[in-house]
């Protein structure tokens, strides 16, 4: 990023809301040009050819104690986005004792709770100080709401403007980064720089195409509210025979979050809630440029925050897509589904 981050004042409002897994595609094209910033402030950083933002958004979205708020503007289109995480320095409390000992040795300071940012970035005309403000405030307040004890920013050296703001906002240097860039060859021999693991618990599955569903932080199994741990299964018709992509993959449900936590959802059983895959008027399995389309849950404003909407038995809605008087799907100019309510309302 450039010294002169912060454009002159708005001629527009904004608002802010906490990102949703659907927001992937349009926050996409914004990390790129927040990393191809980065990459042009640091040499060190060098990002890899035709790299696919979409889906490492749609995966950044869906993992635990990550947010990630959306800046729009007065059209309600996204311009900007703010992406932070929290995470614990204390060991888990299951970590086996040889384990915590080690971390222990290898840990001279005080355990922490951090508020760390991946990420911000807002396009260039849109980049007022107010607009900024509210989407650094919000993570400031997520990150206060689970008391964390710090929260860390890592700012290029030329962004003087957000230093400004930050230090504005209470916060202080604490350490200057210097970086030294070494082109290595790419039919070099490396030795290696990766730490032995301790090996992970055997589990067996219940097929051989299913997926153990794991904490992608801890690497731990997660597990229902009865203990059980959780298998993903791929889809399968009437016959028990695979359903598979245009591709020829096996099609996996896509777990349910909640918004405010970031936890996974169960239902009245202990069962792991899943979007429903979308289906055509054929009943074909709908899929978009080889992804496999699925019902996204329907959100309400509780108190000025995002929560999953719930039926009268306490299950969770998901949007029904819009479909013409011939039954055929109704799709976005490039070509996604149109659900027939808002997923915020």
């Amino acid at each position: 990023m450039k010294a002169s981050f912060f454009s002159k004042s708005p001629t527009m409002p904004y608002t802010h809301r906490l990102a949703t897994p659907e927001d992937a595609k349009a926050i996409a094209p914004l990390m790129s040009a927040f990393s191809q910033e980065r990459e042009s402030a640091d040499p060190s950083m060098i990002l890899k050819p035709k790299y696919d933002f979409e889906q490492y958004v749609a995966y950044q979205l869906t993992k635990p104690l990550s947010f990630c708020w959306v800046l729009e503007d007065n059209n309600k289109s996204i311009v900007g986005f703010f992406f932070a995480y929290t995470y614990d320095e204390n060991p888990p409390a299951t970590l086996p004792e040889e384990l915590r000992q080690h971390q222990e040795r290898e840990n001279p300071f005080q355990p922490r709770r951090v508020g760390s940012v991946l990420g911000l970035y807002v396009q260039p005309k849109h980049r007022h100080p107010e607009a900024i403000k509210q989407l650094i405030e919000a993570g400031i307040q997520k990150a206060e709401s689970l008391q964390v004890t710090d929260i860390d920013v890592l700012i290029s050296a030329e962004q003087t403007g957000i230093q400004s703001l930050l230090e504005r906002l209470g916060f202080q240097k604490a350490a200057v980064q210097y970086t030294r860039h070494y082109d290595i060859a790419k039919d070099a021999e490396l030795p290696s720089l990766h730490p032995p693991h301790p090996e992970l618990p055997e589990v067996t599955p219940p097929a051989p195409s299913a997926i153990p569903l794991r904490d992608p932080h801890t690497n731990e199994l997660v597990r229902k509210p009865n203990g059980e741990p959780i298998f993903l299964m791929p889809l399968r018709d009437e016959k028990g025979e695979l359903i598979l992509t245009a591709d020829n993959l096996p099609i996996y449900p896509t777990p349910l979050r909640d918004p405010k936590e970031n936890n996974w959802v169960f239902d009245a059983s202990g069962e792991l809630v899943v979007c429903p895959v979308l289906r055509d008027e054929s009943d074909r399995i709908m899929e978009h440029q080889g992804i496999v389309q699925f019902h996204p849950p329907a959100y309400e404003l509780v108190e000025g925050g995002l929560r999953l909407k719930r039926d009268a038995e306490g299950n969770c809605v998901f949007c029904q897509v819009e479909r013409g008087k011939d039954g055929k799907i109704v799709r976005s100019p490039d070509g996604m589904p149109v659900f027939k309510q808002p997923l915020l309302v």
